[in-house]
């Protein structure tokens, strides 16, 4: 597990470190770690989204782990919501977000490259399944339920809110990689070439900006965030791990998407909460504390 901390782990929270140290010594502002959030989440996100949609075989997915998994997310979801709202008394939208960092890991750019390194191209399937649900449903989910909050608290009726949400280039992403994949349409070499090279910026530059706006948080381990850390590194790998092996035949893939549901709170969350105007305080240091306290479950289901 060691060469996987090195390789790839390291390597991609290296950018953060990077934003935290220029965050630290004043060489870019908070203001402009939030621009370039923004842009990461508006602009390239959606790209990178949208090829991932288009590339994924869904018809090889297992699609009966993946309702198992899914309806796990669901009340954990609910429940790190309740428990935001209702016992910590923190506002819908943060507690949507800690929800959302309960049952959200950091797949595509943590697991997924363990995955491959770990068990080859053959045994990522698992890990990218999970990804394209938690894009649809989870983020996708999320971040309609955060415009709607929005569109709510400015006063805005049911259609106007409706066509805000419908304007949301994530949706657009979505739908149209929903088509590509279904009606097997290969992608143009120009577009598939250009979707690659834009993607895959998403995710650096929103762990810059993160990094950025962390080196002026302390990270003071909170109630909440105990709680919501709790969630993420504990009870949901638990609860997969029961569901699967309990209601599901033997089978080798079934390890694969225990280990998706152990991998640190994704940096979306934190994004989202920039993007929206929500504190940002316990959403990162769930974020961070997951990032380290993952490294010994990882290790052990790996």
């Amino acid at each position: 597990m060691l060469s996987v901390l090195l390789d790839p782990i390291l390597p991609v929270f290296a950018i953060m470190f990077i934003g935290f140290f220029a965050g630290r010594f004043g060489k870019v502002t908070d203001e402009e770690a939030r621009v370039l959030n923004k842009f990461a989440m508006t602009v390239l996100l959606p790209i990178f989204i949208f090829r991932a949609v288009a590339l994924a075989p869904i018809t090889d997915f297992n699609l009966a782990a993946l309702a198992l998994y899914a309806a796990a997310q669901a009340v954990l979801y609910t429940f790190g919501y309740l428990l935001a709202r209702k016992v910590f008394r923190l506002g819908v939208s943060e507690s949507l977000l800690l929800g959302f960092c309960g049952v959200f890991a950091n797949n595509a750019y943590y697991v997924l490259p363990i995955a491959k390194l770990l068990y080859g191209d053959g045994g990522t399937l698992p890990v990218a399944s999970i990804v394209i649900m938690d894009a649809i449903l989870v983020f996708g989910g999320t971040m309609v339920a955060l415009e709607a909050r929005k569109g709510r608290d400015a006063g805005a009726g049911l259609a106007l809110v409706a066509a805000r949400i419908a304007k949301l280039p994530l949706i657009w992403a979505l739908a149209l990689g929903l088509v590509v994949s279904a009606g097997s349409i290969a992608l143009p070499d120009p577009i598939d070439t250009f979707t690659a090279f834009v993607g895959n910026a998403a995710s650096p530059i929103a762990l810059f900006a993160m990094g950025v706006i962390l080196s002026a948080t302390p990270l003071k381990p909170e109630p909440v965030v105990l709680a919501t850390s709790t969630i993420k590194v504990v009870i949901f790998p638990a609860t997969i791990a029961l569901l699967l092996y309990t209601l599901l035949p033997p089978a080798d893939t079934l390890p694969l998407f225990v280990l998706a549901s152990a991998g640190p709170s994704g940096v979306m969350a934190f994004s989202l909460a920039l993007l929206y105007s929500v504190r940002t305080d316990a959403i990162m240091q769930v974020t961070v504390w997951t990032s380290v306290l993952t490294l010994a479950t990882l290790a052990f289901l790996a």
